[in-house]
């Protein structure tokens, strides 16, 4: 059974808006709040952070008018900073209420109307709703090539995100061209070595991992952790992304050892910065239980896995793609200690929400049904096995080509699953096809 892989979503820090006439006093201590705030930010020290983004917006929402643009830039420093803690439903108000608040003082084209599109943009990923955060960052990507002009960093950043955004909806293609543009845009006018830089690196290597082209995405991921590293410091959060997709990659490519430290160090950075039950914490968690059921330590993967769906339960939506990750991640260990009836049912709940979220003819609804085709067989349902596995081998043919590896995979099961069921002509086909396949001998 192949666990699922997913990436970690960051939020972009804030620009500074336009202040109002208000003042000096006033004026002075919400500037040197909003300065702290963004250094705060930056470091990692987000529970300091939302205390100075609170305090902002308690100072300007005296300013006049009461719609002003330095309590939007506070509304929008409390909002990326709930999202950045993983509270989610907490940022949505505040970025809306941002968004509204700048298009009415500033404009609607205004590059800093763009700042929260972007930032809303993300926490929609985050909340599982891809069409409004594509419309925000389209609406995004168009306000800041028109003020800004095509090689700006900023307009880099919405790149960043749209290309995010399609890999996580399996779009590789596009998501590959808007990355390149964003990393070229970066390098360029950033540095090689800015940490904004080694964003678009995890990104890419994204694309790279869900091609199954793990050296190269490995040779990304090296490089990102390489500027983090240098320019954040070893324990910042940024790292824990690059540290989770570092360890999946390696494991991927068997190289179980190098792969233990990079997950649990991605732990340990996560604890500290979001706390132990932070929805953020989700991720390097199943990447840790994803090892430990590699290695044959199902009991210790499961209670990884189990805490890892817990806390994402108790923060998202009930149809999130990420809870079927999580789902589909603790169905594979169910299904390695021969809780068959357990696995099926997890399957069975991460398959409901890939078909909503996904579609019905997507990469890993098609795993699921594959996996749960392989799960029926073992409890004998041989009838719904076969249905399962050939709606599987149906998708991965479409998507693949029939001479994926994948589609070898579903051949074989389908081989054993005829076999059991005494159809044995069937059965010798299929895997004469698996055969073809990995170029084995007939």
């Amino acid at each position: 059974m192949k666990p699922f892989l997913h990436l970690l979503l960051l939020f972009m820090i804030t620009a500074c808006a336009g202040h109002q006439a208000n003042s000096s006093a006033a004026q002075d201590k919400w500037l040197a709040l909003n300065r702290e705030f963004i250094a705060l930010h930056t470091k990692g020290s987000y529970d300091q952070a939302l205390t100075a983004a609170q305090q902002g917006v308690a100072l300007a929402q005296e300013f006049m008018p009461r719609d002003n643009a330095d309590l939007a830039t506070s509304l929008n420093n409390l909002g990326v900073t709930y999202a950045a803690m993983g509270r989610f439903e907490e940022a949505r108000d505040p970025l809306e209420r941002a968004l509204a608040m700048r298009e009415k003082v500033l404009g609607p084209n205004h590059p800093e109307v763009a700042t929260t599109l972007s930032n809303l943009g993300e926490l929609y990923v985050d909340m599982n709703l891809p069409s409004e955060a594509e419309d925000a960052f389209i609406r995004a990507l168009e306000i800041r090539e028109a003020e800004l002009g095509s090689e700006n960093a900023d307009l880099a950043e919405t790149l960043n995100n749209l290309g995010e955004l399609y890999l996580r909806r399996g779009l590789l293609d596009q998501g590959d061209t808007l990355l390149r543009r964003a990393l070229a845009i970066r390098e360029n006018k950033l540095g090689p070595g800015h940490p904004q830089v080694a964003r678009t690196l995890d990104n890419l290597a994204g694309i790279e991992q869900a091609r199954k082209n793990y050296p190269q995405a490995q040779e990304l991921l090296e490089r990102s952790l390489r500027i983090k590293e240098a320019a954040l410091g070893p324990d910042h959060p940024w790292l824990a992304v690059t540290l989770t997709s570092l360890a999946e990659v390696l494991m991927a490519q068997g190289m179980i050892a190098d792969a233990e430290p990079m997950a649990r160090r991605a732990v340990n950075i996560g604890e500290a910065a979001y706390g132990s039950d932070g929805v953020r914490m989700a991720l390097p968690l199943a990447t840790l239980g994803n090892l430990m059921r590699s290695q044959g330590r199902f009991d210790e993967a499961e209670e990884m896995l189990t805490r890892a769906l817990h806390l994402q339960e108790q923060a998202l939506p009930a149809d999130h793609l990420d809870i079927a990750v999580s789902l589909g991640n603790l169905a594979s260990v169910h299904y390695a200690q021969g809780r068959f009836a357990e696995a099926r049912s997890d399957y069975e709940r991460a398959l409901v929400i890939s078909e909503a979220g996904l579609g019905q003819k997507h990469g890993d609804v098609a795993q699921l049904l594959h996996n749960l085709g392989v799960v029926n067989r073992k409890l004998g349902d041989l009838d719904q096995a076969g249905t399962l596995l050939m709606q599987a081998l149906s998708i991965r043919e479409a998507l693949f080509g029939p001479s994926s590896p994948a589609v070898a995979d579903t051949l074989e099961a389908l081989a054993f699953t005829m076999k059991d069921a005494g159809d044995t002509a069937s059965a010798a086909a299929y895997l004469e096809r698996a055969k073809a396949i990995r170029g084995q001998k007939k």
